[in-house]
């Protein structure tokens, strides 16, 4: 599926809703940009350790996301 869309003066983009619904993404939806190989992807956001990079019951705590395993790791260096 190929769109052709111009970037605005601020450089943004809009996920025609085609593009959006066959990807699952919906208004409000964060959203990952990679450059690779002079192209720009765009993949759903997964939110992942800081720590490991492990996406399993990831939570945030203020700007950081950690899994349990590295929560408790930290803790341990933290208060021992």
């Amino acid at each position: 599926m190929v769109k052709f869309k111009k970037l605005s003066k601020a450089r943004g983009i809009t996920i025609p809703k085609d593009i959006a619904a066959h990807l699952d993404i919906d208004a409000g939806t964060a959203v990952d940009l990679t450059a690779a190989d002079g192209k720009l992807i765009v993949t759903k956001h997964v939110d992942t350790c800081r720590f490991c990079g492990s996406v399993e019951n990831v939570k945030q705590f203020s700007d950081v996301f950690v899994c349990p395993i590295c929560a408790a790791r930290l803790y341990k260096e933290v208060c021992d």
